[in-house]
């Protein structure tokens, strides 16, 4: 019974906290490690499953990746469950530290010793444990609320500039095929997709992404609708682009809006934490 329970405490608290330690530790081989576990998962759903393929008379291969895919589940679900674990030890105040050494009761002091004294002055409300929530502190850290801030103003930031792009000029426009006739890739060291020359209506070009809407990888001779000003034909866009940053804007906007209410309620948390301590 010791035995099992030694490999459940692994499983289900003692694995997830030493995880926790080493990617806190900032050891280079956090890494490797779990690419190695998923790794290993995978090898041995691959292996039971071909097994289980030659047992049941199925295809070996179609059995073989099954397997994979069960494997690959089940290490992604222990790692989402860690991060449940860590988060039930931040609420609990038992810092992994204490979890995976197993150290959660009190040491037990000499009844003939005066009791420590609590920590006064500067001292005073430290944490023991690196940082790690105690009992009593505040649920909810200020870096958090920073955290959900700075990715709403993020999420933000790319919400705006995807209604900048989708919005309707203030002009009369009107819409042509136009051909790409030149397309220049990315340089070694440049970013992107590159940029593609596309001529429309009455000889005129514009110069845009290849990639305007992260699905079309624009080539020579290639064809796609062009909006321009029937004033200034000049100015143009590619109306893929503009529908790209439609979706773009309401994806942008849904995660911004997310963080910004998970910023807002963590707050509220911190302050509340803070006035009851």
């Amino acid at each position: 019974m010791s035995r099992i329970r030694w490999v459940l405490a692994w499983v289900f608290v003692r694995g997830p906290a030493a995880l926790y330690q080493l990617g806190e530790s900032g050891s280079w081989i956090f890494t490797p490690i779990l690419l190695a576990g998923m790794a290993l998962t995978a090898g041995a759903g691959a292996g039971v499953g071909a097994l289980a393929g030659v047992l049941a008379g199925t295809p070996v291969s179609d059995a073989s990746f099954n397997g994979v895919m069960i494997g690959l589940g089940t290490a992604i679900g222990w790692l989402v469950m860690s991060l449940l674990v860590i988060g039930i030890l931040w609420i609990r105040g038992i810092s992994p530290t204490e979890a995976f050494a197993g150290s959660q009761q009190e040491p037990q002091q000499d009844p003939q010793q005066e009791p420590q004294q609590e920590p006064h002055g500067r001292h005073a409300g430290k944490p023991a444990a690196g940082g790690w929530r105690r009992r009593g502190e505040p649920l909810v850290p200020g870096s958090l609320v920073g955290f959900f801030a700075l990715i709403a103003v993020i999420f933000g930031f790319l919400a705006a500039n995807a209604w900048h792009d989708s919005q309707p000029w203030d002009e009369p426009t009107a819409v042509v095929d136009g051909v790409v006739v030149e397309v220049d890739g990315p340089g070694a060291i440049e970013r992107g997709s590159g940029k593609a020359l596309v001529r429309y209506s009455d000889d005129h070009t514009i110069e845009i992404s290849r990639d305007p809407d992260d699905e079309h990888f624009l080539q020579l001779r290639d064809v796609l609708p062009v909006e321009y000003a029937v004033a200034r034909p000049g100015r143009a866009r590619a109306v893929w682009a503009v529908e790209s940053a439609r979706g773009d804007l309401t994806l942008w906007g849904l995660l911004a809006g997310t963080c910004a209410v998970l910023a807002v309620a963590s707050g509220v948390g911190y302050v509340v934490g803070r006035r009851r301590r």
